[in-house]
């Protein structure tokens, strides 16, 4: 038996435990069931999908996320880093063995749901419905281990125990606009084709939760410093985009292309600021360039360039896309057809900036100084310009503003003066060789 799953059981079960949760459950039942026995199949369903929800979805996903963080709190992370386990292993071991509490109770509420559910509706919808809830919980507790695991490599207290918070607010946007949808309809409308909503939940789900698994198992990996080559990140952006792009009514092209430039930043940025962009691994990245040593670079290399790379097709697809003599949905002028190049070109900028504020020795807080420039860039400094000199300084302060042609020439300067800034404090911290 894999150990860490059998070390996560004896955390997690005891004799007082296995017997206390049957039996509160159990009373909850008789409760529900006195007080509307003329008719307690629905209370008595709701209830224990409830009860479901609470201990799977709330308290299994808890005590997946725990089993990362309290490694860290209890100093034994360090020798489970050194163990000899391999990463898949370590991750479905805590997944699962973390999380068996929780399914234990969640078991024992489906057994009352089903049959009580299946009095009402066919026993296919039932199965459907429990196999909802079982990837729901899959998906959450696997996503917030990878997000534990992303957040373990910063040097933040605070960033460390915001992966509980980065989740609710992912579910609070998300969940939200995915039950209005569903509320609303009875098909869903995918690349031209129409699914049935609890079908398409199913497949959705099963999707999210099998990118959650494989986003859990590469961050263990790094974690756990095992290489592997860089195709998880720009994969999980291409899978992202597509399926957000299926939504699109018309004119699949540009939306295709504006969803992956959108995607591409937003993992691009999560995984800049996230990992720690450290002068001795560039160094070596450099230095493994320098002698054509292709592999290494790619095993050592961080997770964002593959997105900023991936964000320039994206880029000349939806410019090349938002042609004033094909047929759009919206009408469009030429003042906006270049704006995806220059946001690319911005992209690579904010890109060069954070190593720029992460290769010095000095700052010691480098993602807040980086967040305190991009507030000046993107919002104190283009408001300025407008109210000093108008819309043509705002435009250079800000490329997304000004006209098409301008603002990539603009971009491009942005990028080129960012470089060099980036040039000189990678010469400054240059180690320095001892002298003869």
């Amino acid at each position: 038996m894999n150990p860490e799953f059998r070390r996560q059981l004896w955390l997690q079960f005891s004799t007082t435990r296995l017997i206390v949760l049957p039996m509160l459950l159990a009373a909850s039942f008789i409760a529900v069931y006195v007080n509307v026995s003329s008719a307690p199949a629905a209370p008595l369903a709701a209830t224990a999908m409830l009860l479901f929800a609470v201990l799977v979805l709330g308290m299994g996903t808890i005590a997946a996320g725990a089993s990362v963080m309290d490694e860290i709190a209890d100093r034994t992370w360090d020798q489970q880093r050194m163990s000899a386990m391999q990463p898949w292993a370590m991750t479905w071991g805590k997944l699962a063995g973390a999380s068996a509490y929780g399914w234990y109770g969640g078991a024992l509420c489906l057994l009352v749901a089903l049959p009580s559910v299946w009095v009402a509706e066919p026993l296919a919808v039932v199965l459907r419905w429990a196999l909802l809830g079982c990837l729901a919980g899959v998906f959450l507790q696997a996503l917030l281990i990878a997000i534990n695991l992303q957040l373990l490599k910063t040097s933040s207290r605070v960033s460390r125990r915001s992966g509980m918070w980065a989740l609710l607010l992912i579910l609070l946007w998300g969940g939200g606009l995915v039950m209005e949808s569903l509320r609303r309809v009875n098909h869903i409308g995918w690349w031209n084709q129409a699914f049935e909503k609890l079908d398409f939940a199913l497949a959705s789900l099963a999707l999210f939760a099998v990118c959650a698994l494989v986003a859990a198992w590469r961050s263990m990996s790094e974690v756990l410093a095992v290489r592997k080559l860089p195709w998880g990140w720009p994969a999980l952006a291409l899978v992202a985009t597509v399926y957000i792009s299926g939504f699109g009514w018309t004119q699949r092209l540009p939306v295709l292309g504006a969803v992956g430039l959108s995607v591409c930043a937003v993992l691009t940025y999560f995984a800049l600021l996230t990992e720690p962009q450290q002068r001795p691994l560039w160094q070596r990245l450099v230095n493994a360039a320098l002698g054509m040593q292709w592999r290494t670079v790619l095993l050592q290399l961080p997770r964002w360039p593959t997105t900023l790379v991936l964000a320039i097709p994206f880029a000349v697809m939806t410019a090349m896309a938002l042609n004033p003599n094909t047929a759009v949905p919206w009408t469009l002028s030429n003042a906006v057809l270049l704006q995806p190049i220059a946001f690319a070109l911005l992209l690579g900028r904010d890109c060069a900036l954070a190593l720029f504020f992460a290769f010095s020795p000095q700052t010691r807080r480098p993602v807040m100084a980086f967040a305190v420039l991009m507030l000046v860039l993107y919002a104190i400094l283009p408001w300025l310009m407008r109210a000093l000199g108008g819309p043509v300084l705002a435009g250079l302060a800000l490329p997304l503003l000004g006209n098409s042609a301008l603002s990539v020439v603009v971009a491009a300067g942005h990028l080129g003066l960012a470089l060099w800034l980036l040039r000189w404090r990678w010469l400054a911290t240059a180690p320095r060789t001892a002298e003869a």
